[in-house]
Parts: C-alpha cells; structure tokens; sequence
C-alpha cells in the first residue's frame, strides 16, 4: 500500500506566497500576497491541516486559503 508522508507547515507569518491556478481553461493571471497568520484545524481523521490568512497584493481585505494551493515567491 502506498503511503503518503505528512508535509507539516510549510510557510511562515509575513512569508510572500502564490495562489496556484486550479483550471488551466480559465486564464486568470496567479495572486501574489503576503500572509498575515497561520491556523491549525483537525479534519475528520485528526491530523492536522495548516490554512493561511493572506493579503493578496490586489485586494484590500485578507482571505483563509489552505496549505495545498499555495506556493512560495521567492
């Protein structure tokens, strides 16, 4: 059986960050911003995932974004 290994958290505060595209058919140009707090929810399982609130460079309020559909800028 193929196990996956647990990635834990990945970026930290004030670390700047890229929303990966999910649909290649919509061509919507990457979001760039800096995130501004870390938080820890358990899913149903109990392990641990990491969401990000992050304020995009083209927004004036910050949005919560999980840990898999982020990048880092560097």
């Amino acid at each position: 059986m193929n196990q996956q290994k647990r990635i834990g958290q990945r970026y930290q505060v004030n670390d700047r960050v890229l929303k990966k595209t999910i649909s290649a058919s919509r061509s919507m140009a990457p979001r760039k911003g800096k995130i501004l707090s870390v938080e820890k929810r358990l899913n149903k399982l109990g392990h641990v995932s990491y969401y990000y609130r992050i304020q995009w460079d083209d927004l004036k309020s910050p949005a919560l974004h999980a840990q898999h559909v982020l990048s880092s800028l560097v």
